[in-house]
């Protein structure tokens, strides 16, 4: 297929056409896919002549850029395959339809059964001596912080259609007293939010809080520094479908916090977006019924640790006023961030 050349419609050979760039990659996607020339002409004939549609198709069989891609497509096919063996194996297991909840679970036990195996699970009995569990409040918060002190936050979340996708955008300084004035009001709202991915600007600010919970041992491995990330938001607060690049350990300190998660073998079917995000709504991907990929449902409340495998997606909302710790420092190998953004 070459912009240097217009497409001649075969039905029509008087008359040349202009090429279409939007088109022939729109054609050329299908194809790569396996799609009949004459289903994909169905699928756009809304956008452009049947005939047309089908000699873009052949077009692109016929040029060499294309069939070298097209060779790349099928070792991708091979690996969705050997993905979907894995996915329809995970469906014998007696715990695939749930997050299982493991109490006091010894770290060589869970090395073994969660993090070695890539197997999510909420974990019970780690955390309960942590001080935060029983001070943390938006007053507690504003005191340790200080009222004027300046944070970093997401706000204006609720004009995003994706506010994670946009959190550059939302992304604002605001003196720590107005989130503790939105905690406390008990509106629901998605509006405001302190996330993990403001880490980096608040760990001066948030310094004091980190007296009040500390490393898990045999599980994660302290640091220099802080060495976890905090979540602060009111009730309505929501992170849609997206996977992250480290396992995670999510402790939820106040509050309760329902996830929805979708194994990473489903990555094909998840719509993926600038690598980790997903077009996928609750909503819609729940409608999809027998089609939709496999979703396991878990609730988590103060003092619960969910472990969130590499590449899992996961959809989070707090239920209530949310306060949690995030680590990734875990005492074994998490380093998969650099082969993804070296690879």
């Amino acid at each position: 297929m070459s912009a240097a050349r217009p497409a001649t419609e075969p039905s029509a050979t008087s008359r040349q056409i202009a090429f279409n760039p939007r088109l022939a990659a729109a054609v050329a996607e299908r194809v790569a896919m396996d799609v009949d020339a004459r289903i994909i002409a169905m699928q756009l004939a809304n956008f452009a002549d049947p005939d047309v549609v089908s000699a873009y198709a052949e077009d692109a069989k016929r040029n060499p850029y294309f069939l070298g891609a097209m060779a790349v497509a099928d070792l991708l096919r091979k690996r969705d395959w050997v993905l979907d063996c894995q996915a329809e194996s995970w469906t014998l297991g007696p715990e695939s339809d749930h997050v299982p909840r493991r109490d006091r679970l010894a770290p060589d036990m869970f090395l073994a059964d969660h993090y070695a195996a890539q197997r999510p699970a909420v974990l019970t009995g780690l955390v309960d001596h942590w001080p935060a569990l029983s001070l943390w409040t938006a007053d507690y918060l504003e005191e340790k912080v200080g009222r004027t002190t300046m944070i970093t936050a997401q706000r204006g979340r609720d004009s995003a259609r994706n506010p994670e996708l946009e959190k550059q955008r939302l992304r604002t300084r605001m003196p720590f007293g107005e989130l503790a004035d939105a905690l406390r009001s008990g509106a629901t709202s998605n509006d405001l939010y302190v996330t993990a991915n403001n880490g980096s600007d608040n760990r001066a600010a948030f310094d004091p809080l980190w007296e009040d919970f500390s490393a898990i041992p045999g599980y994660t491995a302290p640091e220099a520094g802080n060495d976890g990330y905090l979540w602060i938001g009111p009730a309505g607060t929501l992170t849609p479908f997206h996977h992250d690049l480290t396992n995670n350990l999510l402790i939820q300190v106040k509050g309760r916090k329902r996830v929805h998660m979708v194994p990473n073998w489903e990555q094909r079917r998840m719509r993926p977006r600038q690598k980790v995000f997903s077009d996928w709504t609750l909503e819609a991907l729940q409608a999809e019924g027998k089609r939709a990929p496999a979703i396991l449902e878990t609730e988590i409340g103060p003092g619960d640790a969910l472990f969130i495998p590499v590449g899992w997606w996961h959809h989070v909302v707090s239920l209530e006023e949310s306060y949690s710790v995030l680590f990734t420092n875990f005492a074994w190998p998490n380093r998969f961030t650099n082969a993804f953004m070296t690879g």
